[in-house]
């Protein structure tokens, strides 16, 4: 029956009164509703709208949010390659607006013109793969990751030991791409490199990657600095002051990817050999060549064809300084020359090639798998974090049910004797257990860690479980519940043969289900959302909880990805208690409706 009559809802202030509850109702259940999907929209963030506030995640619906948020993964979050590439002045992704009309044409003829060209690895930007911004676990860095876990049946010593790297486990694994423009980017030829290479090239679409333009990267790292107009040439130019910036930039500045040596520069280039190792012998030891004469000492054209000569051929393209003269041995300007996919262009074109339009054409004819990737990416990274390379999920499903069924065994029991026997010194008992709750969990954890060191069950599922077996509050509460039950049900029973665990199993515990319910969701929760007490009892990353996990990921991931855990962190606890929602609310209606 309700509070108010059906004769009494007819009058006007009863229905002002109905309306009132019901806005009051609406009102709460908005703001506990908001929270929520403003989290879930945060789930979903990148660099470009980590700061957006809204409960609605953009770049659904908005075309430019999910163009910059797409740029931002190519250029790995990197401003400045973005403006070297575009050779443009934006300082941000977020101020990039789509062009309402571009060469298409032109467009398609550069990502041809890329595809029937063998463009080199220095030359290419690997986009997702890097975050230092919003702090995540770009797209082709799992993709790789998963490659690898497959190769080596996941075993990280063994890709350590193949690979030369030093991963403590899947979770540390990382690629950190270098800035292939520069002679910052160049790195040793390691198993690692070659892996990561291959990946580049057979699995990363064209989408998902880019070219870098060095033309751009000139203007930024050398005329910026040292002035002048002129465009990067292939060869070193005429006038003085442009030769002396383009010599500087070939030298010290530009990968030596880039640089080639002609041929005529053969005899210096074995006249700096022989000033250096000396004598034949000793260039044969350390470089492993079998040359009889200093003239049969080919000179690379490239890095690539250097071999065991690569440290000097880059020291002669920088300078290399005889200790006994002190005479500068180099590579004369005029055998050095400049090669790229873009100088190429250039010169079959007379344009720069169209850099940003073909960026633009691969986001039109992507967009849904862009917008899906950035949809998921996150929740991706916490699922792969949490449950394929940790062991979270699994400990925190045997932490809980271990303590729900722990809880649902001595709590009850306890209570029942102290309602069905009735001892002498029950309440005495009952203030003793109710007297535990006056003291925070925080004073009883020093005692409790060091009796489980003692014990030897530190980093044990016991460990985490004993502690909690019985509840003084729990025990108050069924035993005040065992109390209401009629004990003429306990006489019949009694009476027809029926033993004391019989009446507790099929009297007590089948008449408090909707208790039961309750404390089973208590210890549920005290269970999952433990993180001082399982963090200090279980230090062993393999014996981490859920909880544990998610502050030890807020060190080192973003707010993006850190959202994304705290929605999937938040699904078992409502699956909880959407499933014992029906025995709470039975056990408030039914004993009002009695």
């Amino acid at each position: 029956m309700g509070l108010i009559a059906k004769t009494g809802r007819k009058s006007i202030g009863t229905s002002f009164l109905l309306l009132g509850i019901l806005f009051v109702l609406t009102v709460g259940a908005v703001t506990m509703v908001i929270p929520f999907l403003l989290m879930l929209t945060a789930s979903t963030h990148t660099q470009v709208d980590r700061t957006a506030f809204t409960v609605w995640p953009a770049f659904l619906t908005d075309e430019t949010v999910l163009y910059q948020k797409y740029l931002s993964a190519k250029y790995n979050e990197s401003p400045s390659v973005l403006r070297a590439v575009w050779e443009t002045d934006h300082k941000s992704f977020q101020g990039i607006e789509l062009q309402q009309s571009f060469n298409r044409k032109r467009a398609e003829a550069w990502r041809q013109f890329l595809l029937e060209t063998d463009v080199p690895l220095h030359e290419q930007v690997a986009g997702f793969t890097y975050t230092p911004a919003s702090r995540g676990r770009p797209w082709n860095e799992r993709r790789f990751l998963r490659a690898q876990h497959v190769a080596f049946d996941g075993s990280i010593s063994d890709l350590n030991d193949v690979m030369q790297t030093s991963f403590a486990d899947w979770n540390a694994f990382r690629v950190l791409p270098p800035d292939t423009r520069s002679r910052l980017g160049l790195h040793a030829d390691t198993p690692w490199w070659r892996a990561w290479n291959a990946f580049v090239q057979q699995e990363v679409p064209d989408w998902a990657k880019g070219t870098h333009n060095l033309t751009g990267f000139y203007r930024e790292r050398i005329q910026a600095v040292m002035g002048g107009e002129e465009s990067l040439t292939p060869r070193p130019p005429e006038e003085e002051e442009a030769r002396a910036r383009w010599e500087l930039f070939v030298r010290e500045v530009v990968h030596p990817g880039y640089v080639r040596f002609a041929p005529q520069a053969e005899p210096a280039w074995q006249s700096f050999l022989q000033k250096r190792y000396v004598t034949l012998e000793t260039y044969q030891s350390i470089t492993g060549r079998q040359e009889a004469r200093w003239q049969e000492i080919a000179l690379p054209a490239s890095l690539a064809e250097t071999g065991t000569l690569r440290a000097d051929w880059l020291d002669w393209l920088i300078g290399w300084q005889d200790p006994g003269s002190g005479t500068t041995y180099e590579i004369s300007l005029d055998a050095v020359h400049l090669v790229c996919v873009e100088l190429t262009w250039r010169d079959l074109h007379g344009e720069m090639p169209p850099y940003r339009d073909v960026d633009q054409l691969l986001f039109e004819e992507n967009r849904a798998a862009i917008r899906k990737l950035f949809l998921f990416q996150n929740y991706g990274t916490v699922w792969e974090i949490l449950i394929v390379h940790g062991r979270g999920l699994w400990v925190t499903v045997l932490y809980c049910g271990g303590a729900v069924l722990i809880a649902l065994m001595v709590n009850p029991m306890a209570a029942y004797a102290l309602s069905r026997f009735r001892p002498r010194h029950s309440y005495s008992l009952l203030l003793y257990l109710l007297l535990t709750m006056a003291f925070p969990p925080m004073v009883t954890q020093i005692p409790l860690f060091l009796m489980l060191r003692d014990l030897n069950l530190l980093n044990t599922f016991w460990a985490l479980w004993l502690p909690g077996m019985a509840h003084g509050y729990s025990i108050f509460l069924l035993k005040g519940f065992f109390d209401s039950l009629p004990r003429d049900l306990y006489e019949s029973a009694s009476l027809d043969g029926a033993g004391e665990m019989r009446m507790f199993v099929t009297i007590t515990l089948s008449l408090s289900k909707p208790i039961l319910a309750v404390i089973a969701l208590s210890a549920f929760v005290n269970a999952y959302t433990s993180f001082m007490f399982a963090l200090l009892i279980c230090q062993d990353e393999s014996m981490w909880t859920l909880m544990v996990w998610l502050y030890q990921m807020q060190q080192q991931y973003g707010s993006g990805v850190m959202n994304a855990a705290f929605v999937l962190a938040a699904i078992p606890t409502l699956i909880v208690f959407l499933a014992a929602q029906r025995q709470i609310l039975r056990g408030i209606v039914v004993p009002s409706e009695k």
